[in-house]
């Protein structure tokens, strides 16, 4: 696999080889790039414990819990 392929499968660009845009005074222009692609993946990063929930599709509240798969765990809170 020449490099670049994964990139390019993931639908990332490649920094260019040659011709104008490959030359090195170019290089902050694929380094800006490179910060762009990873505040992406950042951004998919839940915020705080209720950004978490949401995201592993927990919710709580009050209510009984109904539904569920059999080897589903349910914890219940009892106050003495």
């Amino acid at each position: 696999m020449a490099v670049g392929d994964l990139a390019i499968a993931a639908g990332l660009s490649i920094v260019p080889d040659s011709g104008e845009e490959g030359k090195v005074k170019h290089g902050s222009r694929e380094l800006n790039r490179t910060r762009d692609y990873i505040a992406q993946v950042l951004s998919l990063i839940p915020i705080g414990r209720g950004g978490y929930r949401t995201a592993a599709g927990i919710s709580s509240g009050v209510d009984a819990p109904s539904g569920g798969l059999d080897g589903d765990i349910y914890f219940q809170i009892v106050s003495t």
